[in-house]
């Protein structure tokens, strides 16, 4: 089966290379700076370089030369939000339904995909479009007066919380309207401002058929995202037993099919966020991506599944079956991720000790991100460094296992000329 993917992942490439798929790479500027594994490469059908996957016109040069090359691609994938309007645009060149340009646009711009959720049955936030002349010149009272306070400003496509802020105030609103800067890695310059919804946050994976999922499981955020001071501290998600809320489950199920119908996502990975407030009442739409999750989500995913989760997202590209999958009981009732970072910016100089995290009980998987001698800017909660999986038998169990790994593994920094 040929497959173009998008974006290096060296776990997902080698899965699909292991299944006997032949895989048409795409790869970006920022992909070769990482140094993508040569042997790897060689293995790929085909590899493709673009400078980033917003120009069409080198998408468009690779459309043409895998249709010369006679390639018979039957899936287009993309694994971040950064190749999401890049695979929608090389699957139209290519001939296939999905994912489309239309679903690309509705699962990148917050905007879109708010008006697309709406279709669907969920409620979402509301919000207002800024003009592309210029955010310093609305009007922070009429937007008070319309929305409330407080504000959410953000990119119309941005990634996690990236470029992302809350106002309290109209004066405040003022201040970030006039001086908001976006993250130079951000492709679109218009921003939007939407109300801030109170409660829960969580986010929902799954992986899809024809329309129904193979699997879906929604975590709970630790804490809402815009109200994480920094990223090593409970910045992380755990994810909710089925029979704890089954009516929530259900609820999403429904709503999430309705919603895939509206965006044309009939197969393929999903990953939504939404809200909820704690008496329980019906959630809130904040987004959807057509890319698996970020962080250590897929980690935790595959504890708690008892297969890896990328196996399960390339059983669905390579055609295979759900049933073929062999599901079991987690280790642990509950299981999450969470991120260990350091207090403030500056060069790592210690980390946690490996052999202490293999002997932990309570930390099932790890990544470090970061290696000591590195520069790291905890500035915004999207800012990896060290991902654990964590597990524990009980609710409670589980929040007491986060408070202490958070007091026992420390990320600490120093100055770059004590280095």
């Amino acid at each position: 089966m040929h497959i173009v993917f998008c974006k290096w992942d060296r776990p997902m490439l080698s899965i699909l290379l292991a299944r006997g798929a032949a895989v048409h790479l795409v790869l970006d500027d920022y992909d070769w700076a990482l140094g993508p594994d040569p042997a790897l490469l060689a293995r790929a059908a085909s590899v493709h370089r673009v400078g980033h996957f917003d120009s069409i016109d080198e998408l468009s040069a690779v459309a043409v030369d895998l249709l010369l090359s006679g390639a018979p691609v039957e899936k287009v994938a993309g694994f971040t939000e950064f190749s999401q309007f890049g695979a929608g645009h090389l699957a139209h060149l290519l001939g296939l339904d999905s994912p489309s340009p239309g679903s690309a646009a509705a699962t990148r711009d917050k905007r879109l995909m708010k008006l697309r959720a709406a279709e669907a049955g969920w409620r979402h936030a509301r919000f207002r479009s800024l003009p592309t002349a210029g955010p310093a010149e609305t009007d922070p009272q009429a937007l008070v007066a319309e929305l409330g306070l407080p504000l959410v400003v953000k990119p119309v496509t941005g990634m996690g919380t990236l470029s992302t802020a809350k106002a309290e105030t109209a004066d405040e609103l003022r201040t970030l309207l006039a001086g908001h800067a976006l993250a130079p890695e951000l492709g679109s310059r218009q921003l939007l401002v939407e109300e801030f919804v109170a409660g829960r946050e969580y986010h929902v994976d799954a992986v899809w058929r024809d329309g129904e999922p193979w699997f879906l499981r929604i975590s709970r955020y630790l804490e809402p995202r815009l109200s994480l001071t920094r990223a090593g501290r409970r910045n992380g998600a755990v994810i909710v037993p089925r029979d704890d809320d089954p009516q929530l489950y259900a609820w999403v199920e429904e709503r999430h099919r309705a919603l895939n119908k509206v965006l044309g996502l009939g197969s393929g990975v999903t990953h939504l966020e939404m809200f909820r407030d704690p008496e329980g009442g019906e959630p809130v739409f904040s987004e959807i991506a057509s890319r698996p999750a970020g962080a250590f989500a897929p980690e935790a995913l595959s504890a708690h599944l008892g297969v890896d989760f990328r196996e399960v997202w390339a059983e669905e590209l390579t055609g295979g079956s759900g049933e073929s999958l062999a599901f079991g009981p987690p280790p642990h009732r509950y299981i999450g991720w969470l991120n260990l970072a350091p207090p403030t910016a500056g060069v790592l100089t210690g980390l946690p000790d490996e052999e202490a995290l293999r002997a932990d009980p309570a930390i099932l998987d790890w990544e470090f991100v970061h290696r000591t001698g590195d520069r790291v800017d905890p500035d915004h909660p999207s800012a990896w460094c060290v991902l654990l999986v964590v597990g524990a038998p009980t609710a409670a169990g589980f929040e007491s296992a986060v408070e202490r790994i958070e007091r026992q593994y420390r990320c600490t920094v120093g100055r770059e000329e004590e280095r």
